[in-house]
């Protein structure tokens, strides 16, 4: 039977918003200007939940976290997760030949087309692609206007995750569902015919509570001169058309969140081959979570998920025909939470997930076969605190991949706190990531094969941070070393090529941040990343830069904000592609400021419904290009951004 994107969803979203238009004079504050009147202790102490699947300070999680509020992205004017990543430390952001602004990398980890080292969680729920292990739906289309922090761990987390949290997990955290109802609709639009527009709000309607947002993002292209694949000169430009929907229910003890995606890429950052002029590529993507929770006892609570994951692709490809794949996903997962006394903490956990493709429309040459594969997982974590001297926790998981490999993952972490405004974490982790379908599968002759005889990868990751705050400042350096085993790399010694299990690879660093308030309206961030990466054989098997440097600023007053923000990459290692045409990437120095000024008086309405934002990015750059991985038939580079670009927009809470 043949499957189809459910669009009339986005039309029920749109149906459920429309109810929340509320008079203005029962306007609640938006939470934006809610995080400005927060102190600046309660700022630098948000509790973030994704470490250990529990509230905490970033302080007392035993990982390397960081908290995005909302106040921050709307401050700097982010419009995709993608640029919310590109502001974040040691975060390399970059594109593939297949999609553009698909890929976020921690700590440089990058030596693929896919990044699939990051596992990003939707309100702590997995959003998995079984069959090309994308996250680029997120990336290019997750609506921000629904979300109330982002949260960042740098470092393995396949004790509480399994697959995928290998070098990092993002957590998307949705706002809290007010008791008042509210509606927000905003439209953005700028350079090379770039528009936005969204639609957002909720509220609580008897016992149910909503919140959700729609948007739909594109982008007409800027055009660039270059050289393709094959070596022909021509011309080509960056063209995409995104719609998503989002939301989040609750009722009682019950829970419920959704995210539908289709993303249309025309162009640049498809396939680089100006011989198939189309080489259109359409991603269609769905996420949705049930979850359930209750307290079984004082301090035993029992929670029950059942998460849905469905993507379906149609990818063009240099011959005159196209690629179709499609994966579902199913997971269901019971976690139990104990808290037997006020300083000891349990987590238990089972998992059993379903993974499988079914055929896509006739019209498509389906490279990946029938499969399916059912991994299952076990883990526990203990965290204890003794006193106000710091933590301890410990975990583990036993996992069997789809490939019924069976392993072990750990994690330990040592927290001190012998200073009121100091402290130091010790930490060890584990992680691994079973092979996608297209590594173990694939047939697609004569270009390339899977292997299904792929082992998970494995990494061990030591990290020691020491970190400083106060209710004005925080601070942190750390040093982390992380080794990769069975690296699943590209077989060239076989024809077509493969995959293959890789040697030992090595990734190791220094990385700095640090955020300071000067007045509650004034604070300064910024970070510095250094690290080396090296296989077995001495080379830097990546593309990242040895150096990264991050900084912004901004200030708010009762009638808007303004907010810069500056992203250096060092110079990338020079790629070995048989195409060299293309300007060689070197440095970049990325800057952006944005404006959003509160013009409700000047329109007629009460403070706080309307602000105008006036952005610029890229201010210093002409044109910037990134290089492309090393695979056949590919261009040194292609172009990372247009140069300068302009954009101005108005949002209105009705």
């Amino acid at each position: 039977m043949k499957r189809t994107f459910p669009v009339s969803l986005y039309g029920l979203l749109l149906i459920a918003l429309s109810w929340t238009t509320v008079p203005a004079e029962e306007l609640p504050q938006i939470a934006s200007d809610e995080l400005y009147d927060l102190s600046l202790e309660q700022l630098l102490n948000i509790e973030i939940s994704v470490v250990s699947k529990k509230q905490e300070t970033m302080f007392e999680a035993p990982g390397i976290a960081v908290i995005v509020p909302r106040e921050e992205f709307t401050l700097y004017g982010d419009r995709t997760l993608f640029q919310l990543m590109e502001r974040q430390p040691s975060v390399y952001t970059r594109h593939s030949f297949v999609f553009a602004d698909n890929m976020a990398s921690f700590r440089g980890n990058l030596s693929t087309h896919a990044e699939m080292h990051t596992l990003i969680l939707i309100n702590g729920r997995p959003v998995r692609e079984s069959a090309l292990g994308y996250n680029f739906p997120l990336y290019m289309a997750y609506p921000l206007e629904v979300l109330e922090s982002v949260e960042l761990i740098r470092g393995p987390g396949s004790v509480l995750y399994g697959t995928n949290a290998f070098t990092g997990v993002i957590n998307l955290k949705t706002r809290s569902i007010l008791k008042e109802k509210e509606l927000s609709v905003s439209g953005l639009g700028g350079s090379y015919g770039f528009y936005q527009t969204a639609v957002s709000g909720g509220g609580t309607f008897g016992d149910l509570g909503l919140f959700g947002a729609f948007q739909a993002l594109g982008q007409q292209g800027e055009s660039y001169k270059m050289i393709d694949g094959l070596g022909t000169a021509g011309r080509d430009d960056k063209r995409f058309r995104n719609f998503a929907g989002t939301m989040h229910l609750t009722y009682g003890d019950l829970t419920f969140d959704f995210f539908g995606a289709e993303i249309s890429a025309f162009s640049m950052g498809v396939m680089p081959f100006w011989s198939n002029p189309k080489h259109e590529s359409v991603v269609r993507r769905i996420f949705s979570n049930l979850g359930y929770r209750t307290s079984l006892l004082d301090g035993l609570d029992l929670e029950f998920n059942l998460t849905y994951n469905q993507q379906e692709d149609s990818l063009s490809s240099p011959a005159p025909k196209k690629i179709g794949t499609n994966s579902e996903d199913w997971l269901g997962e019971i976690t139990l939470y104990a808290n037997p006394t006020e300083n000891l903490n349990l987590v238990f956990g089972y998992l059993k997930e379903n993974r499988t493709n079914f055929k896509p429309e006739s019209s498509h040459y389906q490279s990946i076969p029938p499969y399916e594969y059912r991994p299952q997982s076990v883990y526990g974590q203990v965290d204890y605190k003794f006193g106000d001297f710091g933590k301890i926790t410990t975990g583990t998981q036993w996992n069997r991949s789809g490939q019924n490999v069976e392993d072990f993952v750990f994690r330990h972490g040592l927290i001190l706190t012998p200073l009121k405004n100091w402290g130091i974490k010790l930490l060890y982790g584990e992680a691994f990531r079973a092979p996608v379908a297209m590594e173990s599968d694939l047939y697609d002759p004569p270009i390339l094969t899977g292997n299904n005889k792929l082992e998970p990868e494995s990494i061990e990751t030591y990290d020691v941070q020491l970190f400083y705050h106060t209710k004005k400042a925080f601070a942190a350096i750390t040093y982390f070393d992380s080794s990769i085993e069975k690296l699943i790399i590209y077989d060239t010694g076989v024809d077509p090529w493969s995959y293959m299990n890789g040697g030992k690879q090595k990734y190791k660093g220094i990385e700095t941040e640090f955020k300071y308030y000067f007045t509650p309206n004034w604070h300064i961030l910024g970070s510095f990343l250094h690290q080396e990466n090296q296989s077995e054989a001495g080379l830097n098997p990546t593309v990242a830069p040895e150096n990264i440097f991050k900084a912004g600023t901004a200030y708010t007053w009762d009638k808007g904000s303004v907010g810069i923000f500056l992203t250096h990459y060092g110079r990338p290692p020079r790629i070995d592609s048989p195409v060299q045409g293309n300007p060689e990437p070197e440095a970049v120095t990325l800057l952006s400021l944005n404006l959003r000024m509160d013009v409700s008086e000047w329109m007629g309405l009460k403070k706080g419904q309307s602000f105008l934002t006036i952005k610029g990015e890229d201010l210093l750059n002409e044109r910037v290009y990134a290089p492309t991985l090393a695979y056949t038939g590919v261009p040194n580079s292609f172009p990372y951004n247009a140069g300068r670009t302009f954009y101005t927009g108005l949002q209105i809470n009705f």
